[in-house]
């Protein structure tokens, strides 16, 4: 059994044992549940999502919907925005 401290801000470090038993790496991303009076921290595996588009990509979807800039402010202050 392995000690750690909760640190400031809920913090906490897992010993590097631990981490490496259970084969986490940097950048996994955790499951946090409680259980009663336990933690339970597991890898919560992502489903690849295919491609990633970036705000360029998408910024030719929109042409033609909108006139121009104004038009696309005073929709969605409006909140009528597609």
């Amino acid at each position: 059994m392995h000690l750690t401290r909760l640190r400031a801000k809920n913090q906490l470090t897992l010993p590097a044992s631990v981490v490496s038993a259970v084969g986490f790496k940097q950048g996994d991303v955790l499951h946090i549940a409680s259980d009663q009076d336990r933690v339970i921290i597991t890898a919560h595996e992502l489903r690849d999502r295919g491609r990633t588009y970036t705000l360029s990509d998408l910024l030719g979807a929109a042409s033609g919907l909108y006139a121009s800039v104004d038009e696309i402010d005073t929709e969605i202050a409006d909140g009528r925005a597609i």
